[in-house]
């Protein structure tokens, strides 16, 4: 690996943000920077009793990062680990939290999930183009981005209120092959649009297009909600009709 000075890489990756400080750095063989780092003020409180553990050791988690200097950009973060000594504590050893870095089992930062869906949404890029700017997988970029992009439209109570459903289908032009692979189904709360009090809100959009991927998206609903539906308003697919009905026919007024 050819060798960068900390503060060359600390001023093209900017790792203040991410809480973390450099301890060494190069380009390897594979084109991709390498940064090695510490995390800064690390919480050394156990997650069980809330007590300061005792350091024990380090462990590396190896994350991708947002592109520097047309690099893709590998972190490897030595994440601390504790040894609690709380005698009533079931939890003898921790590892620091780093959520502050990169959510639990993430592959990447949270600012490079930020970054994924800025490139397709602002700068209309391909989910090819991103993966290959991070040199990493499409399957993980298009998870990443659908699951950023759902993090913004939902929130915990997205399905509060929504008396009106609106159901129907979409093809994905840019999926490959033909058949019910190449759809998914598309749920909208109509309700705003009916009381006249603003345009339709995104639901969800769940791959595929048959009565079964209706029934178990209403099925993951909680009762309170499926007895508020009073319209369903569909796409003539007949699956959709039978999907739907098979957990709303209790609510009055159903059409």
């Amino acid at each position: 690996m050819a060798e960068l000075t900390s503060d060359v890489a600390d001023t093209i990756c900017r790792t203040v943000e991410l809480g973390v400080t450099i301890t060494g750095a190069a380009v390897g063989a594979d084109d991709r920077t390498h940064i090695f780092c510490e995390v800064l003020d690390p919480d050394r409180r156990c997650p069980d009793c809330n007590i300061a553990g005792q350091p024990r050791d380090r462990v590396v988690r190896v994350l991708t990062d947002t592109p520097a200097a047309g690099h893709p950009v590998l972190l490897h973060v030595a994440v601390p680990r504790f040894v609690c000594h709380t005698s009533d504590c079931s939890r003898s050893v921790f590892r620091a939290r780093i959520d502050h870095i990169a959510p639990a089992r993430s592959v990447v930062t949270a600012r490079t999930a930020r970054w994924i869906l800025q490139r397709i949404v602002v700068d209309k890029m391909s989910v090819a183009a991103v993966a290959a700017n991070l040199a990493i997988s499409w399957n993980t970029v298009n998870q990443i981005a659908t699951d950023a992009a759902r993090a913004l439209v939902y929130d915990g109570d997205h399905l509060d209120g929504v008396r009106c459903l609106g159901v129907d289908e979409h093809k994905w032009k840019h999926v490959r092959g033909q058949g019910d692979s190449s759809f998914v189904t598309v749920l909208i709360d109509l309700t705003p649009v009916i009381d006249g009090t603003g345009p339709a809100r995104l639901l969800d959009m769940i791959g595929g297009r048959s009565k079964q991927v209706l029934k178990q998206w209403m099925r993951a609903r909680d009762q309170q909600f499926r007895d508020r539906i009073k319209v369903v308003a569909m796409d003539g697919f007949t699956g959709y009709k039978t999907g739907s009905t098979s957990h709303t026919e209790s609510a009055p007024g159903l059409s």
